[in-house]
């Protein structure tokens, strides 16, 4: 893959090395609580699983997930071997994308995926420029308390993403300004790109899970930062009187639910779950597999393709190229399977 050159605007693409970082929201259990019912009439709030969900009546549906930066690459690389191969991801009727996948996904939607590929291609190329751009000093004790939060929680109820999410607002963490000016440099969107497109994220004080789409009149730049607003790291963001956090902070990093009764659904995450496959940013269970079967018995066809990286900064610019190359080999194994799928 060639790579591609950068203009004066790599200063504020380059906020994604400490930015772009994932995670979960609720089970449906945890959509209820004593929070729960005192919330905004604003149109955001879908429990999960989502009823009616976005993919009723939908033909293709395209799901994203989170996992940092890595993961990002990932992806790019994964739609680069597709493409030459004679499968593109431009098809969907409906996209669903949390954290790092609602930077990809938006990028889909608007048209600009090439553009977001020869990017991070230069940061794969460079990636000790990226890192003397963007410095990461010794977190503060904010911040170490909100990673703690995230990496001891023993499960996904809505007690334990309040609590969360209340480490996410009391974080001093950089201007979250400067992470919706790097989506606008990374993807290319000044407006919200297309009705299709939805990005998951999560109200840090009632636990509830958000999507936000076009209908929503929220700047795809601070839907997207929400989305990946990981606690102590970024954020959190204002989305209308809503302050939110990571779209992955709770069990699911993809949130496929949104898409279960559209007739075939793709669903790309980092980790299938299973010890082994690879880090998270909270310790809350992964749902991924159940997902999938959830989807299964609503009717959606559904194929979950896996990154599964083992052991890897999900963070490190170091991570990108080869993160790439994995995601480009991959497409070139299971382009046939894709291809059969999604036609």
């Amino acid at each position: 893959m060639p790579i591609g050159r950068r203009d004066l605007m790599l200063a504020a693409g380059v906020v994604l090395a400490t930015a772009s970082v994932p995670a979960r929201a609720q089970t449906g259990a945890a959509a209820e609580g004593p929070s729960a019912s005192v919330s905004f009439d604003d149109g955001l709030a879908i429990p999960i699983p989502a009823k009616p969900s976005l993919g009723q009546g939908k033909d293709r549906a395209l799901v994203l997930g989170g996992g940092g930066e890595y993961f990002a690459a990932w992806m790019l690389g994964f739609m680069q071997g597709l493409h030459e191969n004679g499968v593109t991801y431009d098809m969907p009727e409906v996209i669903v994308g949390t954290s790092a996948g609602s930077v990809v996904g938006s990028t889909i939607a608007g048209g600009h995926l090439a553009r977001l590929t020869r990017e991070f291609e230069f940061f794969g190329a460079f990636p000790k420029l990226l890192a003397a751009l963007v410095p990461t000093p010794k977190p503060n004790p904010s911040q170490m308390r909100a990673h703690e939060l995230c990496n001891t929680a023993t499960d996904a109820s809505v007690a334990t993403i309040q609590a969360i999410g209340r480490g996410a607002m009391a974080a001093r963490n950089p201007s979250v300004g400067k992470l919706q000016d790097m989506v606008v440099t990374l993807t290319g969107n000044l407006h919200w790109p297309s009705e299709i497109f939805h990005a998951t994220t999560v109200d840090c004080y009632s636990g509830q899970r958000l999507v936000v789409w076009s209908a929503s009149n929220v700047h795809i730049s601070h839907a997207v930062s929400a989305s990946m607003s990981l606690p102590g790291i970024f954020g959190p963001t204002w989305i209308g009187d809503r302050i939110c956090m990571d779209g992955g902070m709770g069990p699911s990093s993809t949130h496929s639910d949104l898409v279960a009764g559209a007739k075939r659904a793709i669903v790309v995450s980092l980790t299938d779950g299973l010890p082994g496959s690879g880090p998270r940013f909270s310790s809350m269970p992964n749902s991924i597999l159940q997902e999938i079967k959830d989807l299964e018995a609503a009717g959606t066809k559904a194929l979950l393709i896996a990154a599964n990286p083992g052991k890897v900064d999900l963070v490190s610019p170091e991570e990108i190229a080869p993160a790439m190359k994995l995601g480009y080999d991959r497409a070139v194994q299971e382009v046939d399977k894709v291809r059969a799928f999604w036609a």
